[in-house]
């Protein structure tokens, strides 16, 4: 098939999913219309000019895996993996000044067994001996579950299922519930248990195709504008894609063959071939309450997903604070976690060493005031870091964000929509799909592009 016959494919959104989608599918021959309603790419990973801070500061310090061969694969199109700064295994729990629980293997250990025995301490923890029978046992419990995810976790709070496996109330202040919160975003009492179990069994897996790093941070060395955006806006223009920003979807034209337009803010109708809906949920809901996609009882389960917050503030201060890791998770304190970005891209600027300080599932904080919420990382610096009683406070940046992710409650595994809808020629993509646990396939999908086969009818709600 020739270039003027490859099918023409809109990608509505332009966050990651969407960025992602349109590199691969212009990747792979297709003619691609990226279309984003803000006056920008990037969606919710961002970055933006901080008066006083040379270059940009990121809506929070991101953190990804060595698991997410997605991403990687994603990098790797647009050239940017050369941008990552790789991590040991991101456990470093500290309970106090000079109180850090973190990787304490040989370093002339292979890489493997060195994070084997590193993690060690997690079976055996520094928690009452009394408890830690059970706290084995938990663990033992949890891999089992992870090894074999039971669809019935779904109907279960990670909070609830602990209680039915007995995991000892000082193992989860230590580690497991924090755990959780990291890996979802969510409270053990909100978050479903299947969500749980189904990511460990996701990151297994892929260390044991051979993926020995999976378990590893990946930190960006620069902002994510220059990681993921700007690299990638470069790869589509040099590539034919045509990109249009602030003029959103508003509707879609649908007949009984399917789609065949995409109707703009800007009044524009753009025909199609095929479209993927890279949206966040919250986002669709929108777009069914106000065009024809509303009428397709197919999308209904999306309007229950939730989004959950994180809250993050930036400090910038005179003298580093003596991290012995680039990331540390605080205990008893409102901060969470303290992200040495400094450290992380390589070089201090002058306006100082800079710390990301975060709060995951920030349904506490993502209210307050920003000075009441500084004040509160200041203090929780200042409770693990004795360093901190000498340092100068040079600025500070706060970030609320309300629609960070979305929260996997229980029942969730129902409300994710399959990639492919009933509509002919339309798609969908994104985290809160069904990428399911091969998420390579749900990759070589788009690689591949939405065809269009024969046409169906499809079921709507009655007028």
């Amino acid at each position: 098939m020739g270039q003027q016959e490859s099918p023409h494919i809109l990608v509505a959104g332009a966050g990651l999913a969407g960025l992602a989608t349109a590199v691969w599918l212009t990747e792979a021959g297709h003619r691609v219309t990226l279309v984003e309603k803000r006056g920008r790419l990037g969606g919710r990973t961002i970055s933006f000019e901080v008066p006083g801070i040379e270059g940009r500061v990121d809506n929070g310090q991101h953190l990804f895996a060595g698991c997410y061969d997605a991403l990687l694969r994603y990098v790797d199109a647009i050239g940017s993996r050369d941008q990552l700064f790789w991590d040991a295994t991101p456990f470093a729990i500290r309970t106090g000044p000079e109180q850090l629980l973190t990787l304490r293997a040989p370093t002339w250990l292979p890489g493997t067994l060195r994070r084997v025995v590193g993690l060690s301490w997690m079976v055996w923890p520094p928690i009452p001996l009394r408890e830690r029978p059970a706290a084995v046992r938990t663990w033992a419990r949890i891999a089992r579950a992870a090894l074999r995810p039971a669809p019935e976790l779904d109907d279960l709070t990670v909070d609830r299922w602990f209680q039915q496996i007995g995991a000892p109330r000082s193992l989860r202040a230590l580690v497991l519930d924090q755990f959780v919160i990291g890996l979802l975003n969510e409270k053990t009492e909100r978050v479903s248990a299947s969500m749980f179990v189904q990511t460990l069994h996701w990151i297994g897996k892929r260390a044991l195709s051979g993926n020995t790093r999976a378990g590893d941070a990946v930190w960006p060395r620069v902002s994510l504008h220059e990681l993921f955006v700007a690299p990638a806006e470069r790869y589509l223009t040099a590539h034919g894609a045509e990109i249009v920003v602030g003029a959103g979807v508003t509707d879609l034209e649908i007949t009984d063959d399917g789609l065949t337009g995409v109707l703009l803010a800007d009044g524009r109708v753009i025909e199609v071939d095929a479209a993927v809906l890279t949206l966040p949920p919250w986002s669709l809901t929108t777009l069914l309450d106000r065009g024809r996609l509303g009428q397709y009882d197919h999308f209904t389960p999306v309007r229950k997903i939730e989004p959950a917050p994180i809250s993050s503030v930036y400090v910038w201060l005179d003298r580093p604070l003596g991290m012995r890791r680039l990331a540390e998770n605080l205990r008893d304190t409102t901060i969470e976690w303290v992200f040495d970005t400094t450290g992380m891209h390589g070089a201090e600027t002058a306006a100082g060493h800079c710390y990301s300080l975060a709060v995951s599932a920030s349904w506490d904080v993502v209210h307050l005031p920003n000075a009441e919420f500084t004040a509160a990382a200041l203090a929780s610096l200042a409770a693990h870091y004795p360093e901190f009683a000498e340092a100068e406070v040079l600025r500070t940046h706060v970030i609320h964000q309300p629609q960070a992710t979305f929260s996997a409650q229980p029942g969730f595994d129902e409300l994710r929509l399959p990639q492919r809808t009933p509509i002919d020629g339309l798609f969908l993509a994104g985290d809160w799909t069904e990428t399911g646990n091969a998420l390579d396939d749900g990759g070589r999908r788009r690689e591949r592009g939405p065809r269009r086969r024969g046409r169906r009818r499809v079921s709507r709600r009655p007028h």
